[in-house]
């Protein structure tokens, strides 16, 4: 089992406020609470408005590599943001997430192709969202597979 900290995320009240006011403290207490407390991968989330994601999520990822000894799991319902910081992050992690919405696979899949060491969370989601029946979000996943989402390193083969 893979366990992702979920708690450096701007929807959570306290991360937005330490995010605008730029408590570095505040972030670097969550990663290591989240070490501590088993953490695998930190999930870091700007949360923001699209204007102000770029600036809060480098920031964010600075604050987590200065003392995170897990790596990080980048997240934004952006891809093209996504692609944006991936020069940022120093070790290898995981891309959160793909799925069948919008451009999203055209996107991440490239960079993951050429980066062969990083991992995804994939979401069975299609252009109509979460599917009610379960046939579907199986033929989704399997759609996902057929794309290359599961072509990453063995430690991660557990993770969707």
């Amino acid at each position: 089992m893979i366990i992702i900290g979920e708690k450096i995320n701007g929807a959570i009240p306290a991360i937005a406020e330490a995010i605008e006011k730029r408590d570095r403290a505040l972030i670097q207490k969550r990663v290591i609470d989240q070490e501590e407390a088993g953490a695998d991968y930190l999930d870091v989330c700007a949360g923001t408005s699209p204007e102000m994601e770029y600036d809060a999520l480098c920031w964010l990822i600075d604050c987590v590599q200065e003392v995170a000894a897990k790596p990080i799991c980048i997240d934004s319902p952006n891809p093209q943001m996504l692609v944006k910081v991936f020069p940022k992050l120093q070790m290898p992690g995981l891309m959160n997430s793909i799925s069948l919405e919008g451009d999203k696979c055209e996107v991440i899949l490239p960079l993951l192709k050429d980066n062969p060491d990083w991992g995804v969370v994939a979401l069975c989601c299609d252009q109509n969202g979460v599917a009610n029946d379960w046939k579907k979000k199986v033929k989704n996943a399997e759609i996902l597979v057929g794309k290359g989402c599961f072509l990453w390193h063995s430690s991660c083969t557990d993770a969707y």
